[in-house]
């Protein structure tokens, strides 16, 4: 039997890492979820990652 293995390209900085959270199916790393957890709504950079996490239910990060 063929086990499925996970992708660790980040979702948000795009990058691969070894460290990090699954959130559904996306694989964000350990740097961009502290970013996000210490960005402020009225920050530039939050529209940013807005973005990018409306993404997590029209992708998937899974390699079967």
């Amino acid at each position: 039997m063929k086990e499925k293995t996970f992708s660790t390209h980040c979702g948000v900085c795009d990058q691969s890492k070894k460290d990090g959270i699954y959130l559904y199916h996306m694989f964000i790393c350990h740097e961009c979820e502290k970013e996000i957890v210490a960005t402020n709504p009225s920050d530039s950079h939050y529209d940013y990652f807005v973005k990018k996490l409306k993404a997590i239910n029209q992708t998937t990060s899974m390699i079967q």
